[in-house]
């Protein structure tokens, strides 16, 4: 046999054998046990320790066996299998020591040996028999441990996880102890990875792996997946337990504290719950702690298994929902302060099941929001909203504007604005009969570029609103960064209404400031009289809530019309007058109780009336506000009897002259009705500078004639 091996370990007559590496600094040794394995094995020999640690890296995953000296210079046997043991490349190969020391062969089984060859050799015969069995042995337990363990952490794997759980059961069950299990997983993985790279994400669940083990001891512990582990612990230590590796856990990563979320199944008396069910049932509790950074714990119950149950169902059946239209689009009132019209609707997303009925908003919204379905969803709702534009119409309903919500990550996900553009031109619905709503969170992330979006949005003819302002922190920076049409006030406020408290104080000021920057109000959540007249009083112009009515189909609303019991609904005409007086509160200036109006005044002597109230609207014939300023061509000089306009404009003109606000002097005048009726009227009222529409009178009239009537009979009581 010859001394150097390698030209034949691929050789044709090896082909197929297993390597054996034989280790010793006496040459006859190798020889003689060359001569014994030669039929069986492939063949490769070292002289000494270093030799020997050069050649397994040099055949890594190759070698099937080693027998090995014990003493030989350059390294001994003792250290190779020491160094072996720390070389993941190595510390699988099976190891047979060659050794004429007894008290030797405790030492080497210590360090990781599988047998013993003593010297002299014993009969070859013996010597095949050991090799054998030891090689089989290896690859039985490295089967095992590759099956049964992480590769990565040398956790248990689920496989293996549930065995030691049953065992552990059995254990507990004899002490008297019931189980629990919990599921773990660590928070912001995804970010970790993304900031500090793979390998670093790596190294933490390796960390982790380690605490876990290191808290747990001698319990269960194992990887499930990605950055998932799961325990079984006594249900008495449970809470102890976690509390320990909360802070623990906290200093596993790289120069960031690490959170986890973990969700707990407690077994209860009498329960045998499978393994793996059980895992299953942690696992559901600790998904339901996604996104919420305030808890850390989540226990199993069946209201869990319910909701649990329902997200899959979404999930499972979001597509369907779509394409059959499961999907309903419910429209929700909104209402003009000064009129009780409808000026707007909000389309309002509902979910009619075949199988479930109406699933709740807060069942399958929040399941679309977290697997990022929310687009698909939004551009669903604006084509249903424009596929019911024309039924809206061709059942005589005046068509208002509907608002569509969008979230910032739709914008995240495509070109939002060409989107929208296209789905309403295919069904040719004016542009500023869709409104975009945008809830105030979305401007927290990348305001610049949302507010590019919001341009062109304006720029092809949609306007804007913020919805659900006052719900965050950024409210008022967010108002100063971007440009909105309308300004949605969070139906929080309405929750906590107090007219003569800090809601009061607070909801008054953003009406106001809300005026003076541009923007229109709109108030979600008004349930009751006493919301609708401090918002009204304060000037707030339009009113969403169940006061005013529910969500409904468009069906629902259509049946509402023919039975005469809807709000009437506001003419475009009135729409577009409206959306000229943001910046001014109409209510705060005028009476309910006396019919007035509110007139401006340009430097040209031009004047446009911007509102009547009821008593004024009635006083000159009409019946709306509409019909009124459609008779008066929205001009007050049309509706002053034309032998007393002189008298009138001079009076108003030497108000204008004094360049301050101030009271008009009583004043009497005939005015023309649209039945062509003469009144005599008396007039009364005061100028306000307005900076942003300049001199603007605030206009009460009563009749004259009415008021003579009263007096002469006080006159006669007395």
């Amino acid at each position: 046999m010859p001394e150097n091996q390698n030209a034949d370990v691929h050789s044709k007559e090896n082909r197929g054998k297993p390597l054996v590496l034989i280790v010793d600094d006496e040459e006859i040794n190798r020889m003689l046990l060359a001569n014994i394995l030669e039929a069986r094995y492939k063949i490769e020999t070292a002289s000494d320790g270093q030799e020997a640690l050069q050649k397994m890296r040099h055949y890594h995953g190759m070698i099937s066996a080693v027998l090995l000296d014990l003493f030989m210079p350059n390294k001994n046997g003792f250290e190779v299998l020491k160094e072996m043991r720390t070389d993941d490349m190595l510390r699988h190969i099976p190891v047979i020591v060659l050794t004429g020391h007894k008290d030797a062969e405790v030492e080497s089984f210590e360090q990781g040996a599988y047998d013993f060859i003593t010297k002299p050799f014993e009969v070859p015969e013996l010597i095949l028999a050991r090799v054998a069995k030891t090689i089989r042995l290896a690859e039985e337990t490295y089967i095992v441990s590759t099956m049964e363990k992480d590769p990565l952490t040398n956790l248990p794997n689920m496989s293996f996880f549930k065995k030691l759980c049953r065992l552990e059961k059995q254990r507990l069950a004899k002490s008297g102890e019931k189980s629990a299990i919990v599921y773990i997983d660590l928070v912001n993985m995804k970010s970790y990875n993304s900031s500090y790279g793979y390998a670093e994400g790596d190294n933490l669940l390796i960390n982790v792996a380690s605490t876990l083990q290191s808290t747990f001891t001698d319990m269960p512990v194992g990887r499930i997946s990605d950055d998932h582990f799961a325990v079984m612990v006594a249900q008495s230590r449970l809470e102890s337990m976690l509390e320990i590796l909360r802070t623990r856990i906290r200093s596993t990563g790289k120069g960031t504290a690490v959170e986890f979320h973990a969700g707990v199944f407690k077994e209860e008396d009498g329960q045998d719950t499978d393994i793996v069910a059980a895992v299953d049932y942690a696992r559901i509790a600790c998904a339901t702690l996604r996104g919420n950074y305030n808890a850390t714990v989540c226990y199993y119950d069946q209201k869990l298994m319910k909701k649990y149950n329902d997200r899959q169902h979404v999930l499972t059946h979001f597509d369907q929902a779509l394409s059959e239209h499961w999907i309903k689009v419910f429209y929700q009132p909104i209402v003009r302060t000064a009129t009780k019209e409808i000026c707007h609707f909000e389309a309002l997303a509902r979910w009619i099941d075949p199988q479930r009925g109406k699933l709740s908003p807060g069942v399958f919204i929040p399941v679309i929001e977290d697997y990022n379905l929310g687009v698909r969803m939004d551009l669903y709702m604006v084509e249903e909203v424009c596929r019911e534009y024309e039924k809206r119409k061709s059942n005589g309903i005046e068509p208002v504007p509907v608002s569509v919500n969008f979230t910032r990550t739709d914008f995240d996900q495509m070109d939002m604005v060409k989107a929208i553009t296209e789905i309403v031109d295919k069904y040719n619905v004016p542009h500023n009969m869709i409104d975009i709503e945008v809830t105030e969170s979305a401007f927290s992330h990348n305001p610049g570029w949302l507010q590019k979006q919001i341009d062109a949005l304006h720029a092809n003819g949609f306007q804007v609103w913020m919805d659900d302002f006052g719900d965050g922190y950024a409210s008022l920076n967010v108002l100063q960064e971007n440009t909105f049409d309308v300004i949605k006030l969070d139906m929080g406020f309405m929750r906590k209404f107090s007219p003569t408290g800090k809601n009061g104080i607070i909801l008054t000021d953003i009406v106001a400031m809300s005026h003076r920057l541009g923007i229109h109000t709109l108030s979600e959540g008004v349930e009751n009289e006493e919301q609708y007249e401090f918002l009204k009083k304060i000037g707030c112009e339009r009113i969403q809530g169940f006061y005013f009515g529910k969500p409904m189909t468009i069906d629902e609303f259509l049946e509402s019309v023919r039975e005469g019991k809807a709000l009437p609904i506001e003419k475009p005409a009135d729409t577009a007058h409206f959306d000229k007086t943001y910046g001014f509160n109409l209510m705060s200036q005028l009476s309910q109780e006396m019919p007035g109006g509110i007139i401006v005044y340009t430097s040209d002597e031009k004047e446009e009336i911007l509102f009547a109230n009821q008593e004024l609207i009635t006083m000159f014939g009409c019946d709306t506000l509409s019909e009124f300023l459609e008779y008066s061509n929205n001009s007050f000089k049309t509706l002053v009897h034309p032998e007393d306009l002189a008298r009138v404009q001079k009076t108003i003109a030497s108000k204008i002259g004094h360049g301050e606000s101030s009271g008009i002097d009583y004043l009497d005048y005939r005015i023309i009705t649209k039945t062509e009726k003469v009144k005599k009227v008396e007039h009364a009222g005061h100028l306000v500078h307005d900076s942003r529409y300049g001199n603007i009178f605030c206009v009460f009239l009563s009749d004259a004639e009415k008021r003579a009537n009263a007096l002469a009979q006080q006159e006669v009581v007395c």
